[in-house]
């Protein structure tokens, strides 16, 4: 029962760390975005050049946001199968004597 209880501890470190990542990528994705609007506005190739580039950091860290949204949810139903699945292996062990 106590690795249960610790599994379920360590998925719900996890689960807290992946929507931290979460919450920082969609921040500076947002940050980048705000950066590329005011460089193009500029008339300058080197600006415009690193708009682009700033453009593409944004798109980068989406990527990472939809990820990590992704794997806290798949983390979210390991540890809603521990709850489920949990007790009936415990009485299971307790049988086997």
């Amino acid at each position: 029962m106590k690795s249960n209880q610790d599994l379920k501890h360590t998925l719900s470190y996890l689960h807290s760390e992946l929507n931290r990542i979460e919450t920082m990528a969609g921040t500076l994705a947002t940050i980048e975005q705000e950066h590329y609007g005011k460089l193009t506005n500029y008339d300058h190739r080197e600006l415009v050049d690193i708009a682009v580039e700033e453009q593409h950091a944004a798109r980068q860290l989406g990527t990472i946001r939809q990820m990590c949204l992704a794997m806290a949810q798949k983390v979210e139903s390991l540890k809603n199968g521990i709850d489920r699945v949990g007790p009936k292996e415990h009485t299971d062990h307790a049988e086997i004597h």
